[in-house]
């Protein structure tokens, strides 16, 4: 039957010796010993669980991305725990908050990891709140696509979903410390904007920034959202001008003597950089407070 598959995975490979990275596939064997390897990129989540009712999964201690949960899990709960062995560069957690747990884990699991278009890695925190550990490989998921999937979730399982998007990093040891970072955000949150079911920094900071004054935090912060444009201040002074200019494009191009389409281009690139779409007042102010506190 794993033969028969290769009509439907074309790209499908029978033997591990035949792929430099073997983690870019998901392996099955038959009852006689047979393998196959399908590209990651050309099956979904539920094939993949539907597969695995029908085959074994096949995997070795190379195979690094198979079954990445117990690792992450360990390596987020436990201080001195090891980075977890990957291939992926980048990840971003997603954390999330269910309101009760009268249901499977399992088939709550399974019925969000069936909305992630690529590798993912699912950790429970307690029977109510855990992360999904999402790479930048194929894609991430919107916001709105997250609040869709929220929505999804609540009707499937009568459970109120609270999410909070992070932001991608390096694989590297800091990540516990981002994450713990992005679990303060996400109380704060659930604090100060119940309604929002999907939130992130740009929704948080000026909440964050009231109560948690520290020079390290503030730091935290400005990386987050600004990166490598801190450096860039020209279009620092752009935005910040903008925004002062009560998001006036037509005044706020004449302060800083340039044509107005110049403008427009440098606000699209300062929310290409930052993700913050400051034509939003909450974004704005965001921004504007980062601004602040990088000057």
């Amino acid at each position: 039957m794993l033969e028969n598959l290769k009509q439907k995975f074309p790209n499908a490979l029978s033997n591990k010796l035949d792929t430099d990275d073997i983690s870019e596939y998901v392996w099955f064997e038959d009852s006689i010993g047979m393998i196959l390897g399908i590209p990651r990129s050309e099956i979904t989540a539920e094939e993949i669980r539907l597969l695995e009712l029908l085959f074994a999964p096949s995997f070795s201690q190379n195979d690094l991305t198979t079954f990445p949960n117990a690792s992450w899990n360990s390596f987020l709960s436990e201080p001195n725990a090891p980075l977890p062995l990957t291939n992926w560069e980048n990840v971003r957690f997603i954390h999330f908050k269910l309101t009760h747990d009268d249901f499977s884990n399992t088939d709550f699991e399974d019925a969000f990891l069936a909305f992630v278009p690529s590798d993912a890695a699912f950790v429970w925190e307690n029977e109510t709140a855990g992360i999904l550990i999402e790479t930048d490989k194929d894609g991430s998921l919107s916001k709105n696509e997250l609040i869709a999937i929220t929505s999804t979730l609540e009707s499937d399982f009568y459970v109120k979903t609270r999410m909070f998007t992070g932001r991608f990093h390096p694989v590297n040891q800091e990540l516990r410390h981002h994450r713990n970072q992005e679990k303060k955000c996400f109380d704060l949150a659930q604090v100060h904007l119940p309604d929002l079911k999907v939130a992130d920094l740009a929704d948080i900071i000026p909440h964050s920034l009231l109560k948690e004054q520290s020079f390290t935090n503030t730091k935290w912060y400005i990386n987050e959202i600004l990166g490598k444009t801190q450096q860039d201040i020209e279009l620092i002074k752009t935005i910040k001008t903008y925004i002062e200019c009560n998001s006036n494009a037509t005044y706020a191009a004449k302060q800083l003597y340039i044509h107005r389409n110049s403008l427009q281009y440098r606000i699209d690139k300062f929310t290409e950089r930052t993700g913050l779409d400051i034509r939003n007042f909450r974004h704005a102010l965001t921004a504007y407070l980062i601004l602040l506190l990088n000057d």
